[in-house]
């Protein structure tokens, strides 16, 4: 596996593959346990390879919810499972997590089952979205149910990239560190982000935060 800070670089790294390195930096993973049950998933998705984007969509977000449990904040607060629900390779191993890291695992079974899945948003509010449907419907991996009709919000959500992606699990990642007094997992985060490309102003803002997490360690 390519290290975090280089794959971060590349133009178009897969959203999977670089969350999968970003837990890496963490702690050491079993990657090819991760890509078994990618693997796994998209066998479950590719059942749905010949339906129509619609249908698919709505199929695809069911059989993430039937084969994980979506959690909106993990309830345990120690020092290694509290960060459970947002680890990709954690969530593909223990079959449950928050929905931003379920989004990317589905967009990468997607991938391998040739269903054109992704990721859109804004800010922390991110959906599952297929490429191949015309009208702005989404599904919310966080409930069951219909698709959610983003008519009139087009522009205020805008596909996501794994870059943007990892930003948002480092962003979530570096909260909760802070929250549960877990600076060294803070200041990872911090220093992780400054490898993603960003405009000069997010990066100076981002150089700031690290320099606040370096002090309150210090």
């Amino acid at each position: 596996m390519l290290p975090f800070a280089l794959q971060a670089v590349s133009e178009c790294p897969a959203p999977a593959d670089l969350a999968l390195a970003l837990g890496a930096e963490f702690e050491p993973i079993a990657a090819d346990d991760a890509h078994a049950a990618l693997d796994e998933l998209g066998c479950d998705l590719a059942a749905f390879r010949h339906v129509a984007p619609r249908e698919q969509l709505v199929a695809c977000a069911a059989a993430v919810g039937n084969r994980f449990t979506i959690v909106e904040e993990r309830k345990r607060i120690g020092r290694e499972s509290v960060f459970d629900d947002l680890l990709l390779h954690r969530v593909l191993r223990d079959g449950s997590g928050h929905a931003l890291p379920l989004t990317i695992a589905a967009v990468e079974a997607g991938r391998r089952a040739g269903i054109a899945l992704g990721a859109v948003g804004r800010r922390r509010e991110q959906y599952l979205a297929h490429a191949g449907l015309a009208a702005p419907h989404v599904a919310d991996l966080r409930r069951r149910g219909p698709l959610v009709d983003l008519t009139g919000r087009e522009e205020k959500v805008g596909w996501q990239c794994a870059h943007q992606l990892s930003a948002l699990l480092l962003d979530r990642i570096a909260e909760r560190a802070e929250r549960i007094g877990h600076l060294s997992w803070a200041l990872r985060a911090a220093e992780l982000r400054l490898a993603l490309p960003v405009c000069a102003e997010t990066r100076e803002r981002m150089e700031r935060e690290l320099e606040r997490v370096r002090t309150r360690l210090n």
